[in-house]
């Protein structure tokens, strides 16, 4: 059977975890178990209770009655905001408004309070570990013929704190703080959420990628063998192509990128100061050694010289040990012989 605690707090505006309240807890059948005051960060680990029915200080929280037509219990709450609106002093929004039901004559129970002081409040109770499941303004927590309707509760424990409440309070779900755990519990929850859509979308776009490059793959497969339907098997499209390709040049008396002729004629687009000097050439394994006459002006800016012969997929060498030498291969050439 749960044990209720009774907590008589201060003024809304002035509750700190520090503030002190008197309290009365009782058993399931109403005996009165224990009593006292403590501060509100110490009362729940000295004090543990089931539920917590917190009782506002007198002057908190307005209570009135209205009367209102049949309504639907979802139409319910918009009348009775609609009637506390013109007995506020404040704008509604700023407004907890509570009720209870509407009695068989149309008359409704509302209560309202600052909602930033509640539920600051409210806040500053879960943070230390009272379990809310009430808030009753003052003048409901009380007997209806109370002789001191305006003094707030206070130890000895007597009648007054033994006062039936109702069965409806300020404590709303909706107005409920999220604890701790909770909350932390819903930024992980936000976090993992955001971590799955993230790998999710990975997912997709890595498929999406797998997906064009299947295609891609057929079509280089498609596309060589249509042009070379001798090859059985086609393993590396772009490898096997290149090598068909090289292989009808041989038997058609093509030449070569590293031939004699096509290193020759690039070497002449980009070695325009060799004009007119050049005393010998050799050429040996797809490499043309150039050795120039002296007289000839020396290139004025190397880097650049091997800028324009990269341009023409050339790598050019200056001998260090012949003077006026040069080498020139195909760029393809020396790093297929770096990898060997």
């Amino acid at each position: 059977m749960k044990n209720p605690l009774r907590l008589a707090l201060p003024p809304l505006d002035r509750i700190t975890p520090d503030s002190v309240a008197a309290f009365a807890l009782f058993d399931g059948k109403g005996q009165l178990l224990r009593s006292g005051e403590l501060p509100l960060s110490e009362l729940a680990r000295a004090v543990p209770a089931d539920q917590v029915h917190v009782v506002l200080h007198p002057g908190d929280a307005i209570v009135a009655t209205v009367q209102l037509p049949p309504l639907p219990a979802k139409r319910l709450d918009a009348a009775v905001e609609a009637s506390v609106e013109p007995m506020a002093l404040s704008d509604t929004s700023s407004l907890c408004i509570a009720h209870g039901p509407r009695d068989a004559e149309g008359y409704v129970c509302a209560v309202w309070t600052d909602r930033q002081a509640l539920l600051q409040a409210w806040r500053q109770l879960d943070d230390a570990g009272f379990k809310v499941v009430s808030i009753v303004p003052f003048p409901l927590a009380i007997p209806d013929n109370d002789p001191h309707p305006d003094l707030p509760l206070a130890l000895p424990v007597n009648d007054r704190w033994r006062a039936p409440l109702p069965r409806w309070s300020l404590a709303r779900p909706e107005w409920r703080p999220a604890s701790q755990v909770h909350r932390w519990r819903r930024a992980a929850l936000w976090g993992g959420g955001a971590a799955l859509l993230w790998l999710a979308g990975l997912q997709i776009y890595a498929a999406q990628l797998r997906g064009e490059a299947r295609t891609l793959q057929v079509s280089m497969e498609q596309a060589v063998r249509k042009a070379f339907p001798s090859i059985p098997v086609v393993i590396d499209p772009v490898t096997q192509a290149r090598k068909q390709r090289d292989m009808l040049r041989l038997k058609g008396g093509a030449a070569g990128e590293d031939d004699f002729m096509p290193l020759a004629m690039g070497a002449a687009r980009v070695l325009g100061f060799a004009d007119g000097h050049v005393a010998s050439l050799h050429y040996e394994k797809g490499e043309l050694t150039l050795t120039l006459a002296e007289g000839y002006t020396p290139p004025a800016n190397e880097a650049a010289l091997h800028q324009a012969a990269a341009v023409q997929s050339l790598v050019l060498e200056k001998d260090d040990n012949v003077a006026h030498t040069w080498h020139i291969r195909r760029a393809a050439a020396r790093a297929k012989e770096s990898r060997q």
